[in-house]
């Protein structure tokens, strides 16, 4: 028996519902598909062009055709998609989906991209989603940051409320000289244990002081003040926006090309620990220092008392978290000793 020989592809083909398959030969004419078996030249199956199927294209994996009456012919022969017309767009994703050095060198340059985006983009995303962000929202964060605090890690304030009171006095005798539109400065206090003489910045202008920082420096107004202006200075300068945003960055690109933060914003908002969890940059602190100099100089306070601060805390040093977000104390002093200078000239 003698078939029309347009075009060939050698395979396999499996007879309806077996798992055996035998050697066979796809022939294609412009109207007809023929199924041969070689080996006989026994016709096993013959179709109109239009009436196979082809399985979906999965890498360099082998073709499967699907003849109506339940054959199936499986090859590895690429040119199969062409004998029999497959659309060019399937050819094109089997095409993409083989791997090449081409496709190595795209991988390649989407990894680059997206590092330089996340490395000099970055920073200006951050900017622009702390732009957006809503003063009602920091101000949803703070209540949902103390919250967790509370529930977390601090407990009521034991200070009097001459000492409170006190306190209080030296922060209204700062905000005189802060500008910080749409955001209000308010002084909290609490009792935390292992947290040391620390103190706490949130990002709608919300400040605590923990009882240990009050009852061991309390006597030194100069230094509570100095204090209180490095923590004005973090929310003046949307640190803790900034580092939060920072910490979600790849959410963030994700919101920002979508344009809509809305959902993010919500979650962190309602998340109040993730603002517990974070620590200021190096670079960060040091800017908060220069902000509280200038802050406390404008106030008529004295800057030795900040200085004093960062000679008793030297011994925080020491833990390598601590050096890990902040500068060594003895930089911190030295820049208040250049700071000084400066003033003097």
């Amino acid at each position: 028996m003698t078939h029309p020989q347009d075009s060939k592809i050698r395979g396999r083909a499996f007879a309806p519902g077996s798992s055996i398959f035998v050697t066979a030969e796809l022939t294609a004419t412009p109207d007809t598909i023929y199924l041969i078996d070689p080996d006989t030249n026994k016709l096993l199956s013959r179709v109109p062009r239009n009436d196979v199927r082809f399985d979906a294209p999965v890498g360099t994996g082998p073709r499967n055709v699907h003849f109506p009456d339940q054959w199936m012919f499986q090859t590895e022969d690429p040119q199969v998609s062409i004998i029999l017309q497959e659309p060019l767009s399937s050819r094109l994703l089997r095409h993409f989906e083989i791997f090449s050095p081409r496709l190595g060198l795209v991988i390649a340059g989407a990894i680059g991209a997206i590092f330089m985006v996340w490395k000099w983009g970055l920073p200006v995303l951050v900017a622009l989603a702390v732009w957006m962000t809503p003063d009602s929202m920091t101000r949803q964060i703070d209540a949902s940051t103390l919250a967790s605090l509370d529930l977390i890690m601090a407990k009521d304030s034991k200070l009097s409320l001459d000492q409170r009171a006190n306190q209080q006095k030296l922060m209204q005798q700062l905000l005189p000289h802060v500008d910080l539109p749409g955001r209000d400065i308010v002084l909290k206090f609490r009792s935390v244990p292992g947290a040391g003489p620390n103190a706490m910045a949130l990002p709608g202008g919300t400040l605590i002081l923990t009882d240990e920082l009050v009852t061991q420096f309390g006597d030194d107004p100069d230094l509570i003040a100095g204090v209180l202006a490095h923590e004005i200075g973090h929310v003046a300068e949307n640190h803790s926006l900034k580092q939060l945003y920072h910490s979600l960055s790849i959410y963030l690109l994700i919101a920002l090309v979508a344009g809509d933060v809305g959902p993010i914003l919500d979650s962190i908002a309602l998340e109040g620990q993730t603002v517990i969890n974070l620590s200021f940059s190096r670079r960060h602190e040091l800017d908060a220092d220069s902000y509280a100099l200038h802050l406390i100089d404008q106030a008529g306070f004295s800057n030795t008392g900040l200085q004093r601060f960062f000679e008793a805390i030297k011994s925080y040093d020491g833990n390598s978290d601590w050096r890990s977000s902040h500068p060594l104390s003895r930089d911190r002093i030295r820049n208040i000793e250049e700071f000084n200078q400066r003033l003097a000239q």
